[in-house]
């Protein structure tokens, strides 16, 4: 980095190397105030240079312009969904009040406002987090990239979300409700019985095939979800510890045999017209059952059992709290659930602790004592 004081003002000097008759060739900017100017405005020449082969002036590169060229290179480090999320966020929030600001120019300030003006939108405590963390992570790369000498997103309150308690039912309430679903929906009860024996995700479910059914080995692996929207079916997972196999009982097995004769009748009955995705929970032709249809059932389901109301999500929740309570390690919760570390497991029902440490302490003592 070749920068100097000129005079009473700063300047700063690219090397090109040397042109095809030998001549040496350079890039000198002059007249910045300060040194850290000169540093920012050197950074985004440089980004230019190696991004387009030219020097722009770094009055040209605004936020917007470096944004969406991040999220460009950053596309397929993402899951189409979280793409798709960042996104809409971008276009709907970001731009409109960031994107016609300088990147050398952005301030803690700016940042600050950004999230007043979110919240002022009415705009929940979760979705302005996740908004300001792109905002966090997009500027943690331009330092990275030497673009910025600090990230000013750090030098802002981080928006803070109110952890939501987790809404759980109790072995009872399962079998209430599997009871409930088995009589109703016998259709679509695998459904909600794979959602509360195996923790799987809804989209996971919706895309999970028969021959990702191990019947011999007793296993489930996901390899495959269905998106929210319910058009596409995507190989892989949420993440990539999404990926996983997941053990399942006997009576699941059962279940699972049990569902699979009425898919085959199914098929045999529509003949060519069906439309063979090899799903374990489809239509009647086929194809796949959309998660806005399931959770219509959902709901119908809930109000015939007359339990507590909880999210199609909260299944999975379930699942996890009471194999938590049987006292199975959280290391195979979070192996059955397919999240990325133990921690994210622990921290995320870690409500559950204090109830498991009262019985650990009273097994003691009775060992003991």
């Amino acid at each position: 980095m070749s920068i100097r004081k000129d005079k009473n003002k700063w300047l700063f000097v690219i090397e090109l190397g040397k042109d095809e008759n030998g001549k040496r060739r350079q890039i000198m900017r002059r007249g910045f105030k300060t040194k850290k100017e000169a540093e920012e405005a050197y950074n985004i020449a440089k980004y230019e240079i190696q991004q387009e082969g030219k020097c722009l002036e770094p009055s040209k590169l605004l936020y917007r312009d470096y944004l969406n060229e991040w999220l460009s290179n950053k596309r397929y480090n993402l899951s189409q969904q979280t793409f798709e999320l960042y996104s809409s966020n971008i276009k709907n929030h970001i731009e409109p009040m960031l994107g016609d600001v300088q990147l050398s120019k952005l301030s803690a300030l700016h940042i600050q406002r950004f999230i007043t003006e979110l919240k002022n939108k009415g705009l929940s405590n979760s979705t302005v987090e996740r908004i300001y963390s792109i905002v966090n992570a997009s500027l943690n790369n331009a330092v990275k990239k030497e673009l910025l000498n600090k990230n000013v997103a750090t030098l802002v309150d981080k928006p803070k979300v109110m952890q939501r308690e987790l809404q759980v039912w109790d072995i009872q309430m399962v079998q209430l409700f599997l009871k409930t679903a088995r009589e109703h929906e016998p259709r679509l009860y695998i459904a909600f019985h794979l959602a509360l024996l195996t923790g799987m995700r809804q989209g996971e479910i919706l895309g999970l095939r028969w021959q990702d059914v191990e019947f011999e080995r007793g296993n489930i692996v996901v390899r495959q979800t269905l998106s929210h929207d319910g058009k596409t079916l995507k190989s892989g997972g949420k993440s990539r510890n999404s990926v996983r196999s997941i053990a399942i009982d006997d009576a699941t097995l059962d279940a699972l045999r049990k569902h699979r004769r009425i898919i085959l009748q199914e098929k045999v009955q529509l003949g060519g017209k069906y439309v063979d995705n090899d799903l374990v929970i489809c239509t009647t032709k086929g194809t796949p059952i959309t998660p806005r249809n399931l959770s219509r059932t959902w709901y119908r389901l809930l109000d015939k059992s007359g339990l507590p109301e909880i999210r199609f999500h909260d299944l999975r929740h379930s699942h996890a709290s009471l194999l938590m309570k049987l006292g199975k390690h959280p290391k195979i919760v979070q192996e059955r659930l397919g999240h990325a570390s133990i921690k994210l497991t622990l921290d995320t029902y870690s409500h559950i602790m204090p109830n498991m440490q009262e019985e650990a302490a009273k097994d003691l003592g009775r060992m003991i004592l």
